[in-house]
């Protein structure tokens, strides 16, 4: 019998005969093998950075947690309940009055958004360099951000009464970024019941979330059966592929779902193969992305879409290949009031310089206020990535890893590792970029050109004698035959750069005006072509498709 690995390959091998003999270059069938042959497309892996956000009901509260309307419904001395425990409902009562009165449903009204303004938005998305743009058009609440045909509890029939996603998508198209969409609703099922287990039945009876009147936002399990909650869950998919186009998808929360039931695996099979087979009219081959979420667990099968780790968390040290990073621009995942922003432009900057060296793309997450506008720090944070990305794009946009990713603070600096309580035996990463912003020259991050003929340099803060020296490229380490560097500039300086190459390595001294703040990226020619040849050498016996097996992790 023929093993997983040689179904893959003989699939993609029977693809590429396809194409040869002129049939249909998207002709995937709905399986995982042949979605496997699917690649990374280029344009994803060129764009670098991405944007979307966190915005709905939960934004009206503002307070600590996007996921309010599961925590505020907390039976009064419960033992199961979140790390937050009952400020959630103590929150509410204080300022809405009681669960019993006041439920979720009743923000709904209170969300008219009216400072939302769709061309503002994909502005500001624009401003910060991004090469995608989107939303997360329905969170686990349940509330739809489009116009739907298969919920009521859409921003068009209540609340904004607009197509928030419509409105946006045209403002994004319209500023030469792709479209994102992601959805999070397949945890909606059962979301806002998940610690009201010991409310007694008259309680029960006396809340709108056990209320049958209102089973099409709650989706509670005990009236609403996984069959009825996973068609209505496909048909939204489906809905938006129609009505939108958009050319990449994000998931979160699929693999319990799939593994239960609740979500009808061939059913989305079906929708994926149609999605890629159809395509979008602006990019040459859509893309989903495969989110780890905690506990190991992917959302697809490995080797299936573009690989998503939560800000980092489970990612190995030697992740190689193509995969993606999504955070939040300030935590929490909402905005709340007060909201204090932790990490500064600086951070993502470093973030980014970090990531792309090795092989990633950044996706960030702004957080509207309730009343639809963007706060003014986040305005500022992505106005001053984008100010960098005008700069030193050239090392960013479209470059890929070079042989070294990084020299002086590394992958061992920035990722700490430890033994999961939860998982035992197994690991729990997490990463910590602001290392690299206290650098002082120390950090170095390395990108190559597509067609090897410039290295970038990306030295991170400057160095107190205005001078690095990059051992990494010493004589003989940078161009093949060991031929040397030919010339050296910094992205965005018109000066002309002293520099020296010896066998010790390059020598670089900082000219006196500096045209970007934190990350300096430096341009090297060489005489001849760059020397790539140890990311050439892995011996896994997979033809390099845009993907690679993952170590360390849950097949």
């Amino acid at each position: 019998m023929m093993n997983s690995r040689n179904t893959v390959v003989t699939i993609c091998l029977l693809n590429v005969l396809a194409l040869r003999s002129g049939l249909l270059a998207r002709d995937y069938e709905p399986t995982w093998e042949s979605l496997k042959c699917a690649r990374v497309p280029e344009w994803i892996i060129d764009a670098k950075f991405g944007v979307y956000t966190h915005w709905g009901v939960y934004s009206v509260a503002a307070y600590m947690t996007n996921v309010y309307g599961q925590e505020m419904y907390i039976p009064e001395g419960s033992r199961k309940q979140p790390r937050r425990g009952m400020a959630v409902r103590r929150y509410h009562e204080e300022n809405y009055g009681s669960i019993f009165e006041f439920g979720y449903k009743d923000f709904v009204p209170m969300f008219t958004a009216p400072k939302f303004d769709a061309a503002e938005w994909a502005q500001v998305m624009k401003d910060g360099g991004v090469g995608f743009a989107g939303i997360c058009l329905v969170h686990h609440d349940g509330f739809c951000l489009w116009d739907s045909e298969f919920t009521r509890w859409d921003s068009m029939d209540m609340g904004p009464r607009r197509d928030i996603y419509g409105e946006l998508a045209k403002e994004i198209r319209k500023r030469d970024m792709k479209l994102l969409a992601t959805f999070h609703h397949a945890r909606t099922y059962g979301h806002h019941t998940a610690y009201a287990d010991g409310f007694s039945e008259a309680q029960k009876a006396r809340l709108d979330i056990f209320d049958p009147g209102y089973n099409d936002l709650y989706r509670n399990p005990d009236t609403v059966t996984k069959q009825q909650f996973g068609t209505e869950w496909q048909n939204k998919i489906s809905e938006v592929i129609r009505k939108y186009r958009p050319d990449a998808i994000w998931f979160d929360g699929l693999a319990n779902q799939l593994a239960n039931g609740t979500i009808n695996e061939s059913r989305l099979l079906r929708c994926i193969a149609d999605y890629y087979n159809a395509g979008t009219p602006y990019v040459d081959h859509p893309i989903i992305m495969n989110k780890l979420p905690s506990g190991r667990t992917w959302n697809f099968p490995i080797g299936f879409g573009l690989r998503c780790y939560e800000n980092g968390r489970d990612m190995e040290a030697d992740v190689r290949g193509d995969w993606l990073i999504d955070r939040a621009i300030g935590y929490p995942w909402t905005w709340v009031k007060n909201k204090k922003y932790k990490q500064d432009s600086s951070y993502h900057i470093v973030s980014l310089c970090d990531l792309v060296s090795r092989g990633g793309v950044l996706l960030l997450s702004l957080t509207p206020k309730g009343d639809g506008s963007i706060p003014a720090e986040e305005v500022r944070i992505m106005r001053e990535i984008g100010d960098w990305l005008k700069v030193v794009g050239e090392g960013i946009y479209g470059t890929r890893p070079w042989k070294t990713s990084a020299e002086g603070i590394d992958v061992d600096q920035l990722r700490t590792a430890a033994e999961d309580p939860k998982r035992p035996g197994q690991l729990k990463a997490s990463w910590k970029f602001q290392a690299l912003e206290s650098s002082r020259g120390q950090a170095i991050r390395f990108t190559r050109s597509k067609d090897f003929s410039s290295l970038y340099a990306f030295v991170i803060g400057v160095p107190k004698n205005g001078q690095v020296t990059i051992r990494t490229l010493r004589r003989g380490n940078v161009a093949k035959k060991g031929r040397g560097i030919s010339a050296v500039s910094m992205l965005g300086s018109a000066e002309t750069i002293d520099w020296k190459q010896t066998a010790e390595g390059l020598t670089i001294t900082f000219p006196e005006s500096l045209a970007c703040k934190i990350a300096y990226g430096f341009k090297i020619k060489v005489n001849g072509q760059l020397d790539d040849s140890p990311r050439e050498q892995f011996d896994d016996g997979i033809e390099r498709k845009g993907h690679w097996p993952i170590y360390n992790s849950e097949r």
